[in-house]
């Protein structure tokens, strides 16, 4: 499926599909970030799927503007976008600061899944 963007943007904004446990499924904007080894998603967003972040074992550290700060790792039952669906993906558990233009990143731990066509000049995103 193909997404039209601006080019001239400073962000891709996608509208993605998170469900968690017991199939409870949210929709939230996240930034195509091909520099974050992980997707990232708010806090109020992973409880409301069912996780409870503040008990997850596996952290993890990232470079945030106040420092390195370590944050939960957890495995999203399954992440949506444009048509195409990936599961058992590794989300961290951040909130991104209030003048963001989105709730999180969709980063390489749901990209790596699949094969990618970004034309910068047309504004084309494609996932295959």
């Amino acid at each position: 499926m193909k997404y039209n963007f601006d080019p001239k943007s400073s962000i891709i904004a996608l509208t993605v599909t998170l469900i968690g446990i017991k199939n409870e499924k949210k929709k939230i904007e996240m930034a195509f970030d091909t520099g974050a080894t992980y997707n990232l998603i708010p806090w109020d967003v992973a409880e409301s799927l069912g996780y409870e972040p503040a008990f997850s074992k596996k952290k993890v550290n990232i470079t945030t503007a106040s420092g390195i700060e370590k944050s939960p790792l957890i495995n999203v039952e399954c992440i949506s976008v444009l048509g195409k669906k990936a599961k058992n993906i590794e989300c961290i558990i951040h909130d991104l600061p209030e003048t963001s233009r989105v709730d999180g990143l969709l980063g390489l731990s749901f990209i790596r899944h699949f094969k990618i066509f970004l034309d910068f000049k047309k504004g084309v995103l494609e996932i295959e």
